[in-house]
């Protein structure tokens, strides 16, 4: 195991967001297998460049979940809106990433490019808030939403730790999002 962090210290924007993760910026459809003219079952995974607000945080063989915001609600999202997969092979610059996998069209604005690992830690530290902070495993965490996990008070300074039960029950990390203002440094600890 190896602990991980994201992306240096994080700035909130006031709105849902995931832990580990950013906004895709631009359109893209991923091409279709050369040999079979598609990308379903039985087809190779092609790759595509992912435009995002930034690449930080993301490193190459790193598992990802992209989709609309509405597509990360564990239980309750319709089979047909679950957030596509695949995995980070190269990271091309500060904005762009190519990832493998992806079989859904994304859009340029409302979709999230999500870090969708197995973890069996996450550690989060406020470094200087704001507001009350949400932390819930859902993007509709907001204060009387019933993903809500835990929360830091406005100025709070005291870390929290979210343990899995064992490697054989961990934690995904597209099930972490955060709803507050100010600044914070997450890590993980890998399984």
């Amino acid at each position: 195991m190896s602990i991980r962090p994201f992306a240096g210290i994080v700035t909130l924007s006031g709105s849902a967001q995931p832990l580990f993760g950013t906004a895709v910026t631009a359109a893209v459809t991923p091409p279709p297998d050369q040999f079979s003219g598609n990308l379903g079952p039985g087809s190779n995974e092609t790759q595509c460049t992912l435009t995002v607000t930034s690449t930080k945080g993301f490193l190459p063989g790193d598992r990802v979940a992209v989709g609309l915001t509405a597509a990360f609600k564990p239980g309750i999202v319709a089979t047909t809106a679950i957030p596509d997969q695949g995995m980070v092979k190269s990271i091309t610059s500060s904005t762009q990433m190519v990832v493998q996998g992806l079989k859904q069209s994304h859009a340029a604005s409302g979709e999230w490019c999500v870090l969708n690992d197995s973890v069996g830690n996450v550690h989060i530290t406020p470094v200087s808030l704001s507001a009350a902070t949400y932390i819930g495993n859902a993007s509709t965490v907001a204060s009387t939403d019933g993903s809500v996990a835990d929360y830091i008070p406005s100025g709070g300074t005291t870390p929290l730790d979210f343990e899995s039960v064992g490697a054989s029950q961990p934690m995904q990390l597209s099930e972490f999002w955060v709803l507050g203002s100010g600044t914070l440094v997450a890590r993980y600890t890998q399984i």
